[in-house]
């Protein structure tokens, strides 16, 4: 039987070695907003799976403490133009400082940007996830994975990086 010791030992023996972030933890810049006053999920089962994955997230990278992990928060990625953001469901940075917790991730100042991005999908923002917010992320951030994923069963599945 596996224990939690034999997991942290094959963890940090097997996961790689991510570049350190070349700026610093940045919790916030005066003058760009951290709130929208949007809800944060769609129906309570949508905050379920969000929840969910993030916390699957956070255990498996708790030992690393250069991988951040974001919930529903900003990504604010040109300096000087606080029109440029995003808030993806869950964000992964490697190689950026885990703690403090961000009210924003500014992708200038932390020197780093989300190496992986997941979307859950609502009737509301289905179209934006697919097409917008896809540009953006593997456009004008340059993150290598972008998830889409489909959380309500009655509906077709999608899940794509």
């Amino acid at each position: 039987m596996h224990t939690q010791n034999d997991f942290e030992f094959k963890q940090r023996k097997y996961m790689p070695v991510f570049p350190k972030a070349s700026g610093k933890p940045t919790i916030f810049i005066e003058g760009y907003p951290c709130e929208d006053d949007e809800p944060m999920a769609a129906t309570g089962f949508h905050g379920e799976q969000i929840g969910n994955l993030a916390e699957q997230l956070t255990r498996y990278f708790a030992i690393n403490p250069h991988i951040y992990i974001g919930v529903d928060s900003f990504i604010y990625y040109r300096e000087g133009d606080i029109t440029k953001f995003v808030a993806p469901d869950i964000y992964v940075v490697c190689g950026a400082n885990k703690h403090p917790q961000r009210r924003s991730f500014y992708t200038w100042s932390e020197g780093a940007v989300p190496t992986t991005i997941f979307e859950f999908l609502s009737d509301s923002t289905a179209y934006r996830d697919r097409h917008g917010k896809f540009e953006v992320y593997l456009g004008d951030m340059v993150a290598q994975e972008y998830f889409i994923h489909q959380p309500e069963p009655e509906k077709p599945a999608e899940f794509r990086g």
